[in-house]
């Protein structure tokens, strides 16, 4: 008779250790300290905020912001040439008194986020609008970076 015999999955990995490396110098460069509730000591992931959907079209660029319950009045865009910033601030929640947080995943504080943007921008027609916590940015291509159609003359 022959019995199989299964060996227990060995839950370290050289692959998580070289993952958790790369993490920990991607955030010593960019001057960001080590989160202390990571798995395993790993350090936590956050996404860059606020989180966008970018998509370009003949006329421009749309930027969609994920920004819920952040006040319009506490975010800034500019753009300048070829570059869109935006910057703002969400305000932190605090607790009432006699209450405990057990957990906490909501960012809070200042914001930065520049796109380089793949062409030269009309910086006068730039739109913004927020609704349902979602900003949305409209930025129209510069005439000149517009394709232009060109008529053939034929003899």
């Amino acid at each position: 008779m022959l019995e199989l015999v299964t060996w227990p999955r060995n839950p370290w990995s050289i692959f998580d250790e070289l993952e958790s490396l790369q993490t920990d110098m991607s955030r010593m460069i960019a001057g960001q300290e080590r989160d202390q509730a990571g798995d395993r000591g790993r350090a936590w992931r956050r996404p860059t905020y606020p989180l966008m959907n970018v998509w370009t079209s003949a006329d421009g660029m749309v930027i969609d912001a994920e920004l819920p319950g952040v006040d319009p009045k506490d975010v800034d865009i500019a753009v300048q040439g070829n570059e869109l910033k935006l910057s703002g601030r969400v305000n932190a929640t605090t607790a009432a008194e006699g209450e405990t947080y057990h957990r906490r995943e909501r960012p809070a504080g200042e914001f930065t986020r520049t796109l380089q943007l793949p062409f030269r921008a009309n910086a006068g027609g730039v739109k913004a609008n927020y609704k349902n916590g979602v900003l949305r940015v409209t930025v129209p291509r510069s005439e000149e970076e517009k394709p232009r159609k060109i008529a053939i003359e034929a003899a």
